[in-house]
């Protein structure tokens, strides 16, 4: 069993586009890896670290040193998923090594990401990071901008920050200008930039995968409720700025024409979880109907009271407290008898 494994570290995976398949144990193994990627990647950084990593392990084993070699690669999604096949490797490499300790060889800042991962299983006793120094002449720069205009292209991780984001620009810059509102393009130009900056700096993409792995139906369901309160504002916003009268006409005005689209983001959502609890024959489909029900319900109560205000009749009549106050008590009763029947069932089982 080897005391000391010299890991070498591809977070992105590009050693899956050299046809190599991760984890790469043992020194046979290893060698005929850099075999496959000095015929793809030879000008690569990835393909120095792999060499440095090899380098590193053969001067050991010559010194008498009890060493081993792996290379780990992650996934080119990067992220979260790209470190979880990190740490399901590793795993896979200390079950069947049982090493005691690590030397770790990575090329870029991202690959470092894996560096928590492997400590918090295994001691490391050295890093070597390789940094690949390159001589840019002219000549030189157009290769290099052309590996990297590569990686825009191909690379999920990079196409969404670079191709995505300005994409998305031109979009709403084209809409606005045949809408013949390209005085606002500045601001969207701002809210675009903003958003993406907010969601690639929490990480709310990689969050967005996850969630659409595990529930494709509410991410579906998410993406409709959210265009339609877009909708709604936007619906507001020309509402407001076309009427005239008096502050409680205007809102209630205003309201009244949000209220649909704002409705329908709640209905949408709540009917995508009962589906979801449909599909997994979940009791909690009832509990989601009531929800659905009370929705419906104030929708319309709300529909009267702002026709009313509209219409300047400001006291609430008494068909609209009596409709409320029923369906609030039919309401409220089911959700009791559920409540009890859920129980039974949980103590009886």
């Amino acid at each position: 069993m080897a005391k000391t494994v010299i890991i070498y570290i591809d977070i992105d995976d590009d050693l899956s586009l050299a046809g190599i398949k991760s984890p790469v144990i043992g020194e046979a193994n290893v060698k005929e890896a850099i075999d496959k990627a000095s015929e793809i990647m030879a000008d690569d950084s990835d393909f120095n670290s792999m060499i440095v990593a090899y380098n590193i392990y053969k001067k050991m084993k010559k010194e008498g040193q009890d060493v081993e070699i792996v290379f780990l690669a992650g996934s080119q999604k990067g992220g979260l998923e790209a470190q979880r096949k990190i740490s399901a490797q590793l795993d896979e490499i200390i079950k069947e090594l049982n090493p005691q300790d690590s030397i770790i060889v990575y090329d870029s800042p991202e690959d470092a990401k894996a560096l928590p991962i492997i400590q918090s299983r295994l001691k490391i006793s050295g890093v070597q990071r390789v940094i690949v120094e390159q001589h840019r002449g002219v000549e030189e720069t157009y290769i290099l901008l052309g590996k990297y205009f590569k990686k825009i292209l191909n690379e999920p991780r990079y196409s969404r920050i670079f191709l995505g984001v300005p994409g998305a620009i031109l979009f709403a810059a084209g809409i606005l200008e045949v809408l013949g509102l390209i005085s606002y393009i500045v601001p969207v130009i701002t809210i675009l930039i903003g958003s993406a900056m907010i969601i690639r700096g929490f990480d709310l993409d990689e969050m967005m995968e996850k969630w659409w792995e595990n529930s494709t139906i509410m991410v579906i369901a998410a993406l409709l409720s959210s265009i339609s309160f877009a909708i709604s504002l936007i619906n507001g916003y020309f509402t407001y700025i076309s009427i005239k009268g008096n502050s409680v006409y205007v809102i209630s005005t205003v309201i009244s024409s949000m209220l649909p689209y704002i409705t329908f983001s709640i209905l949408i959502l709540l009917g995508a979880k009962a589906l979801s609890s449909a599909l997994d024959k979940s009791i909690k489909l009832f509990h989601d109907i009531i929800k659905i029900s009370a929705i419906i319900i104030s929708y319309y109560i709300i529909t009267d009271v702002l026709k009313n205000l509209e219409e300047g009749i400001y006291i609430i009549q008494f068909q609209s407290f009596y409709a409320l106050t029923i369906s609030s008590m039919v309401l409220i009763f089911a959700y009791i008898i559920l409540n009890l029947i859920e129980k039974y069932k949980f103590s009886s089982s």
